[in-house]
């Protein structure tokens, strides 16, 4: 992919996270590098508290959280790079892609995520790639860029309120196991009876299933958009 200079100067459509990342599939996404790692199920913070967490080291930070809490991040990428850097890890941004979305934002969404997690893996942070889906007509690109043979972390959250989106949700699983061969699935949601076959399989803990006051005595609050992280 090439811009021209004033677009490289400006960053305007955030070139920069993409500078010498290899490309993959019909729509160029960002190519993510393998991940195996082991991640204990209450070891995870999402993202929209993740400041108030202590022992940083000690967790993965997720963002299955709603898409306008961590728009921020896609927005000003440099801003939060030192921050996260101060985690263990972080799974891959889930920006959403819903079956009554149009397709082109359904992959710009996608593209996202796999720039976001891209620049960060360029830039020393250790990423645990999300995949994600909308029905059949998305399986010719949703999968494009994410590695082969390594940890892979979905979530089931909203996808399984129906029997016809619990059908799409299981449906892209089995596809992606099928591409990806995962080594194991971080799995954020409850776990379809379905799914339950896969013994690659670890859930990891929902927000509501975690106990706030294991990551920090401070009062949890929202950040501001421009609020400077510390």
């Amino acid at each position: 992919m090439k811009a021209n200079n004033v677009s490289l100067e400006r960053d305007n459509f955030r070139l920069g996270l993409i500078e010498n990342i290899s490309y993959e599939g019909l729509f160029d996404f960002p190519k993510i590098e393998a991940s195996k790692v082991k991640v204990s199920k209450y070891a995870v913070v999402p993202f929209n508290i993740a400041k108030t967490v202590v022992n940083r080291k000690e967790y993965f930070v997720h963002f299955y959280i709603d898409d306008y809490q961590f728009e921020r991040v896609w927005n000003k990428p440099e801003k939060y790079l030192e921050f996260l850097r101060q985690f263990k890890g972080v799974i891959a941004p889930d920006f959403s892609i819903y079956r009554d979305m149009p397709k082109a934002q359904q992959i710009w969404n996608c593209y996202r995520s796999r720039a976001l997690a891209g620049y960060w893996q360029a830039n020393g942070i250790k990423v645990v790639p999300n995949a994600s889906w909308a029905d059949e007509s998305s399986f010719a690109w949703c999968f494009d860029g994410l590695p082969k043979n390594s940890t892979i972390a979905v979530s089931s959250l909203g996808c399984i309120k129906s029997k016809q989106t619990k059908l799409y949700f299981c449906r892209g699983f089995d596809e992606m196991v099928k591409r990806l061969s995962p080594v194991n699935i971080l799995f954020y949601g409850i776990i379809p009876e379905s799914l339950k076959r896969y013994n690659c399989i670890e859930q990891i803990a929902t927000h509501i299933e975690i106990n706030f006051k294991n990551y920090s005595k401070e009062d949890l609050t929202l950040w501001e958009d421009e609020e400077v992280v510390t």
